[in-house]
């Protein structure tokens, strides 16, 4: 789930680890709960379109975020406010994949 995952990156495990983070398809914002898979990056074939992972068009899902983006959101949200809940972090993270901009807790 995807409160799991923000645990994870609030922890600061696994910051080494090259993955991106999968969402099912069409769905559009994150929300509470939300089943996202962390899987391998793309790799690209000779005429450099991205490829995509079997594993993750066999469960048909998209790109949600890239590792580097989805810890810094975090980061920023948890030094901002240490005790933001998980609902806050999840709302900084669709405004950040809307706006390409960190949103500012208090």
């Amino acid at each position: 789930m995807i409160e799991d995952l923000i645990d994870l990156v609030r922890d600061k495990n696994e910051r080494d680890a090259i993955y991106m983070i999968y969402v099912p398809k069409n769905v559009g914002d994150l929300i509470p709960g939300m089943e996202v898979y962390v899987g391998p990056v793309p790799d690209f074939d000779e005429d450099d379109n991205e490829v995509v992972p079997d594993s993750v068009t066999k469960k048909n899902l998209e790109f949600g975020y890239m590792r580097e983006h989805f810890q810094d959101v975090v980061d920023l949200a948890y030094k901002q406010k240490p005790n933001a809940s998980k609902e806050e972090i999840i709302r900084c993270l669709n405004h950040y994949a809307q706006y390409d901009d960190f949103l500012d807790l208090q």
